[in-house]
């Protein structure tokens, strides 16, 4: 629990460090003087000071800061009910409005390059994953297993079929189980154009994904299809005291003819007890007396894992790792900006907003998990997980709230044009509501966290 927390905050600190290094770098190559630049909140643990900035770690570790010269510049005009003020040499308000866009820009860039630095390595390092052909499985066909389904899925409704080969969706390659997903899951409520094979014969036809609230991805009721041929046996299971080997390609169950692997989890769905298996081995068929093992919500321990594709990147040079690596940055960047608008089509807030608890929670767990299964697999996740938060950071960042660099964004922008400053007044009811909002979100994020952990609904 304690190495999951560490990873996590470091994780969530080198994404603010570079965020705020943005901020730092780019004001000070305009010569505007930063006073204070801070990792975490509230009251500094540890300070130093390198020519005029104060470098601090404060106590709470979430978030930071980049704090500027004209700050009391500001306070004062304010006070004095000033329309406006006259900054001095090195203040943020001293140089032109589209330098302190650039400046409030450099922290949302500096994530996004992080994010494209990051995956860039993990093009250059290589991995492997786990996933199924392209052959699908209607999960109408499949109620035992997959649940009742009141309304017709839109797989089912395009004509699709159990045992179709996806070929293309919308003039994109699927070559494999994954690709069919990753598509799917982000094309909810767009009509998508499909190209299928059944029986040797090529078949064009049209689908909507539909929104799954709870998640925000899109679906169409397929799941994977998988040759009964087993994998491999975990030791000490049913499967062993069967019998099974790797390799074994299941016939029948009970003398049910099994093609895929939902046929047969279908045939267990009741919780039999003994049951008799029809196997292939090589040349010979072979009949087994199989013992399943439930979990204890009724769900098949099977003690066996059917076959399965082990894909692995391309052996790429750090050189041709840049344009993957920039290119996963910039689809999951998009991909952040449409599921923005999930949330107004009835998609469950709740579960899509977490707050810093949980993403430092959540961080530190599944990178801890990747480390189980070797070094090479949790740094793999490490530098994904951090750079998927670094580029939904960049994105929350640049989103046109009042205190947010968006919103400052916009504001510089608006003084660019009417070549005047907006006055003291205007500005700070404007950085209130935008402070308001903030907080509105921290809160609701963090209410959000709290559920997720005690599991109250």
């Amino acid at each position: 629990m304690i190495i999951t927390i560490v990873i996590g905050l470091v994780s969530l600190g080198v994404i603010i460090f570079i965020h705020e290094l943005g901020h730092f770098l780019t004001a000070k190559s305009f010569g505007i003087t930063v006073e204070s630049f801070a990792l975490g909140w509230g009251r500094k643990l540890f300070s130093f000071r390198r020519g005029e900035t104060e470098y601090r770690i404060n106590i709470f570790p979430m978030g930071g800061y980049c704090r500027m010269k004209g700050e009391e510049e500001f306070r004062k005009a304010l006070s004095e009910k000033a329309d406006s003020f006259e900054p001095s040499p090195g203040s943020l308000f001293s140089v032109s409005p589209l330098k302190r866009l650039a400046t409030y820009a450099a922290g949302p860039v500096s994530n996004f390059i992080l994010a494209g630095l990051l995956l860039t390595l993990v093009w250059y390092i290589g991995y492997s994953y786990t996933t199924f052909e392209n052959r699908v499985v209607l999960t109408g066909d499949y109620p035992q297993v997959y649940g009742y389904q009141e309304e017709i899925q839109p797989a089912e409704a395009a004509g699709i079929q159990t045992g179709d080969e996806i070929l293309m969706i919308n003039g994109r390659r699927v070559e494999t189980f994954q690709d069919l997903q990753q598509i799917i899951m982000t094309e909810p409520g767009r009509e998508l154009s499909i190209q299928l094979r059944r029986n040797d014969q090529t078949v064009e036809t049209s689908i909507t994904p539909r929104l799954d609230e709870s998640t925000g991805a899109g679906y169409i009721g397929v799941g994977p299809y998988i040759e009964p041929v087993i994998s491999e046996i975990e030791p000490g299971s049913a499967a062993e005291a069967a019998g099974l080997q790797s390799g074994d390609r299941i016939l029948e169950v009970n003398d049910m003819p099994v093609e895929h692997s939902l046929e047969f989890y279908q045939a267990f769905a009741d919780n039999p007890g003994r049951v008799p298996l029809t196997v292939q081995r090589n040349d010979r068929t072979l009949e087994i007396e199989y013992l399943p093992e439930y979990g204890e919500e009724g769900q098949l321990a099977q003690g066996f894992a059917f076959q399965h594709l082990q894909v692995q990147t391309p052996d790429y040079s750090i050189l041709q790792s840049i344009g993957p690596g920039f290119s996963q940055a910039a689809e999951t960047f998009a991909l952040t900006i449409r599921s923005i608008g999930m949330l107004f089509r009835g998609v469950d807030a709740s579960e899509a907003v977490a707050g810093p608890v949980r993403i430092t929670y959540l961080v530190g767990d599944t990178t801890a998990q990747g480390f189980q299964a070797g070094l090479r697999e949790g740094l793999i996740t490490l530098l994904q997980l951090i750079s998927f938060i670094s580029i939904a950071l960049s994105f929350a960042n640049l989103l046109p709230i009042p205190a947010l660099d968006g919103g400052q964004i916009i504001l510089s922008l608006y003084e660019s044009v009417r070549g005047k400053m907006i006055s003291p007044k205007r500005y700070q009811i404007l950085q209130l509501i935008g402070f308001s909002i903030i907080m509105f979100i921290f809160l609701y994020a963090l209410m959000s966290d709290i559920t997720f952990f005690t599991g109250a609904r």
